[in-house]
């Protein structure tokens, strides 16, 4: 996530103005409303700001036809980004505390998953939260060696800026800092939402006319009953949002609903108490006015009436305008300070939603974006930076004192995940504290509301299938393990193994399709690329599986080019590689990498050639004359310092080839063959440093971005007629170092060893992360294919999320003691009891479940709730899965469709969440208040304090 920096000046109109293109096809185009006094007061506002609109109408969105929204997906998920409550409290981990370079002190927290040395990281700083997954590749040094321990300097040097801290972190094994580290991931924000709802009629121009509507018509009683459900507020038990629920101090009633795990409750003006003789309606401004989220209801079917000027607040950043438009359905405009980063899901073309439920979770999830998005103002991140610096250093002062500071610090990483020192006597009594602390917080956290444990949707009844959800689209074995892919037409997939090359025909089913050999060249093709007369395969040495590599293929090695039809017919099927050797482009034996541009300049195809230190231009010819049936003209050379890792050919204005090396990249202009000049000014004129990954294009000739993947980083350049931009400040980072990236507009998708990863590209929040063991991407160009491990050969212990068996071990357990009363969890208002039901009768069967939206489910019950059955091949592993000889028999393939990513293709998965949480837990979880207060009994007993320690 972005992050911001104090002293810059730059807001985020800037950013969608940099990142063009692509960011109006996300968001829409951008209108900016100058600051403006109101009419006769004689003076300009001191909270008046500049405003972005949103309303799916614009002519930026027009010329894209952009039609179809995307698809309503939370941006970085708590469930998702809360690493220390997801994967460490409760479990056995260690904590350090140091000073790095610039004598500001942090704080680092590390735990393993499984017994392969699977590592999370967390490192909290003033700056925020910075979090790492660390497979074992990460710090092995190769060889054939056994992988060793990370020592504590190993893994700071995997976060930026900290490669260079020479003194070493103290271990803190105190177990009440887990509540600190707790607080200071519960900075980054809130799970559950206040938003306020204001009616405005017509001739309405101030918030102070708006908030003194006493009652609404029909249309706003509809929509109030869309958002949620009315509850009682006296002896309300679940989140409250400021309200009073003990004497009716802010109403009697008010709107309160649940969506994917998070509480929301609705400041309704209509609801919060009105005062006659007083005209700016204090009461209800003190709710409304300190929400981030707005949304203004209004007659105005084309929202031209309302300013968000007019709403005096230093906290709303975000108005949602919603007006019902008679015969069509929801009209949404959505106007953001212009210093709120940019946020989704983009709105349609015209932003006019018909089916009520559709638009009721395109709103919710937009506004809890908004107000994600809205913590990284200037506003509130200045406020969480020294909220953050502050607590570190009292961290700091109170636990890294001499005399504090036991001898158990000097462990070595092992010797926790191991139980080595300390194992038996005062260290086993220690661990089981520490061990008994964090369950009881966790527990805590879960009864309070505030567990970021949203695995489900529970307030749409039912759960969407999420657009980059891939389904099995090869479940036979595989004849051997796959090296690389390539999709073809007619949806087929050219894939090479370790023994042949194959075409695979779409199947049907999962289990149909036919495979068919087109190449039997005993595992020596490396790479492969389709163009529309020619398959390119650069041959090297053979391929003999995971377990190494063998000489065999090396005296053919080579790029060969053979003919497109001769070879789906399997024409070269029976040929040796010996045989072939015709088919070999001159002067490529020695390649190690080559890319290939069709549609290049002058419509050409463009091929180059890694050879050493030289990339070799060509372009791909039809010649009838020739027995190929094409040719590959040579254009030129290009001479490089030194020999590159990998190249990527750019098609713009301009062509251009970026060419990774070991450690740096440059972007070349491709008729010169030099360096691209950057622009004056720009922050960096010296060469980058990182191993490139890959290099994508995004968006079109005219307003095109290069994105740039090294190291942890995504970085953006624009080419420009002056020259290159780039601004570091936009930079989005993996929490892995990916072995392959690749681009479905608006996601982008890091693969690494056994983690996915999944960001948006226009402003880089997480959407989804999931460990996927075997997971090994095969090619991404249109849909995307990989291959993964198939569930039947993923341990048992892997199927469940293992950060999350203590809670639900503890949940069942207690559950188990005490029966499920007859009284529901909570209860509608009393008064509109008929009223629901006749209106629940009057709903579809589909909709009547999404209107229950959370009356079926405890709070308690909800928070602790156990995951959906695990979606192929999605199952979270605690340690890497190496692949065996026979991996071709325990893996399959798998695929994203491209239209599925790029519209909003989302449909309805009939599993209810409510069945699946009711059919997990049967009791109620009042139990669980009985585990918790015999964890801490327990954990007094054995020297632990009091209650209030916890």
């Amino acid at each position: 996530m972005y992050q911001y920096k104090s002293g810059h000046s730059s807001s985020a109109s800037e950013l969608i103005s940099r990142r063009g293109v692509f960011s109006r096809r996300q968001y829409g185009s951008v209108e900016q409303l100058s600051a403006s006094g109101e009419p006769g007061s004689g003076a300009v506002d001191a909270v008046a700001r500049r405003y972005r609109l949103e309303n799916g109408n614009s002519l930026g969105e027009k010329d894209e036809l952009f039609g179809p929204p995307s698809a309503p997906v939370l941006e970085n998920p708590e469930f998702q980004t809360r690493w220390y409550f997801k994967y460490f409290l409760g479990k056995m981990h260690q904590n350090y505390i140091g000073v790095d370079g610039n004598r500001e002190p942090y704080l680092l927290s590390v735990v393993q998953e499984g017994g392969a040395g699977l590592l999370r990281a967390i490192l909290f700083n003033k700056m925020g939260a910075h979090k790492i997954y660390l497979p074992p590749s990460a710090w092995n040094t190769g060889g054939g060696q056994a992988p060793t321990r990370p020592t504590v300097k190993q893994i700071l040097a995997q976060f930026p800026a900290m490669e260079r801290v020479d003194k070493v972190p103290r271990e803190i094994t105190c177990a009440e800092l887990q509540k600190d580290i707790l607080l200071l991931e519960e900075q980054e924000g809130s799970v559950n939402f206040k938003i306020g709802v204001i009616l405005m009629n017509p001739g309405q121009k101030t918030d102070d006319e708006m908030l003194s509507n006493e009652k609404g018509d029909e249309k706003w009683d509809r929509f109030i009953s869309l958002l949620g459900d009315k509850i009682r507020l006296r002896s309300w038990n679940r989140f409250r949002g400021g309200l009073d629920v003990k004497g009716d101090m802010t109403g009697s009633h008010s709107i309160y609903t649940m969506h994917q795990g998070h509480e929301i409750m609705f400041h309704v003006s209509t609801m919060l108490p009105f005062s006659k003789d007083n005209k700016q309606q204090l009461e209800r401004k003190r709710h409304i006015g300190n929400d981030i989220v707005n949304i203004i209801f209004t007659d105005d079917s084309v929202h031209n009436t309302f300013n968000p000027q007019c709403v005096k607040s230093h906290f709303t950043h975000i108005f949602a305008v919603v007006s019902e438009v008679e015969g069509e359905g929801y009209r949404l405009s959505v106007y953001s300070d212009d210093t709120v980063p940019p946020f989704g899901p983009s709105l349609p073309c015209p932003p006019i939603f018909n089916d009520p439920q559709l638009f009721r979770d395109f709103l919710l999830v937009k506004l809890m974006n908004g107000e994600k998005a809205a913590f990284q103002t200037p506003t509130f991140a200045l406020k969480r930076q020294r909220t953050l610096d502050t607590l570190i250093r009292d961290i700091y002062a109170e636990h890294c004192s001499d005399h504090k500071v036991p001898m158990l610090s000097r462990r070595a990483l092992s010797d926790v995940w191991s139980g080595g020192a300390g194992a038996g006597g005062a260290g086993a009594a220690r661990t089981e504290r520490f061990l008994h602390v964090g369950q009881a917080l966790k527990l805590d956290a879960v009864l309070r509301g505030d567990a970021p444990t949203s695995l489900v949707s529970t307030g749409s009844g039912g759960s969407r299938r999420a657009p980059w959800e891939g389904r099995v689209w090869r479940a036979a074995p595989l004849p051997a393990t796959p090296v690389c892919a390539e999709q073809m037409t007619e949806g087929r997939l050219l894939l090479s193994t370790t023994s042949n090359t194959y075409i695979l025909e779409a199947p049907w089913s999962p289990e149909s399709g036919t495979t068919r050999v087109v190449l039997r060249w005993e595992g020596c093709v490396r790479a492969a690329r389709v163009s529309e007369r020619a398959g390119l395969f650069r041959v090297g040495t053979r391929v003999l599986g995971p377990s190494g590599t063998a000489g065999g293929g090396a005296g053919g090695a080579g790029l060969y080019a053979l003919p497109l039809p001769e070879l789906c017919a399997g024409a070269w099927a029976m040929r040796p590689l010996q045989d072939c050797k015709h088919a070999r482009l001159p002067r490529t034996k020695t390649a190690h990498y080559f890319d290939l541009l069709e549609s290049g300049e002058n419509g050409k195809t463009i091929l180059a050639v890694a050879v050493g230190r030289r990339v070799m231009l060509m372009t791909e010819e039809s010649k009838t004359d020739n027995e190929m049936g094409f040719e590959y003209t040579h254009i030129k050379d290009i001479q490089l310092s030194e020999s590159p890792v990998l190249i990527k050919l750019m098609d713009g204005e301009v062509a251009t080839m970026v060419v990774g090396y070991k450690h740096h990249w440059e972007v070349l202009e491709t008729s010169a063959g030099q360096s691209v000049k950057r622009v004056e000014n720009s922050e960096d004129s010296g060469p980058r440093r990182g191993t490139l990954v890959n290099a994508l294009h995004i968006g079109d000739e005219r307003d095109g971005q290069i994105v740039l993947c090294y190291n942890h980083t995504c970085h953006f350049e624009r080419l420009t007629s002056k020259g290159l931009e780039s601004d570091g400040e936009y930079d989005f980072h993996w929490t892995t170092v990916p072995a392959a990236v690749v681009c479905a507009f608006p996601y982008i998708m890091a693969f690494a060893e056994d983690l996915l990863e999944i960001r948006l590209v226009a402003n880089g929040s997480l959407v989804h992360a999931a460990c996927i063991p075997g997971l090994k991407l095969l090619c991404g160009r249109r849909d995307i294919f990989y291959v993964a491990c198939a569930p039947e050969y993923v341990p048992l212990s892997r199927e469940l999320d293992s950060s999350l068996l203590h809670e639900y071990e503890l949940a069942r357990h207690a559950a188990a003691k005490q029966p499920l009363p007859p009284h529901p969890p909570y209860s509608l208002d009393e008064d509109d009891n008929d009223k629901t039901e006749s209106n629940q009768n009057n709903r579809t069967p589909e909709n009547n479940s999404a209107s229950s939206r959370s009356s079926s489910i405890s709070s308690e019950q909800e928070n602790i709730r156990p995951p959906l059955q695990r979606m192929a091949p999605i199952s979270p592993p605690s340690s890497p899965h190496v692949l065996p000889e026979n991996s071709g028999r325990c893996v399959r393939i798998y695929k994203i469709p491209q239209s599925n990513l790029s519209a909003g293709a989302y449909q309805r998965q009939s599993v209810s969440a409510d069945q699946v949480v009711t059919s997990y837990f049967s009791h109620r979880p009042n139990s669980i208040r009985q585990r918790l207060a015999e964890l801490r009994l327990d954990s007094k007993s054995r020297g632990g304090g009091d209650d209030e320690t916890l």
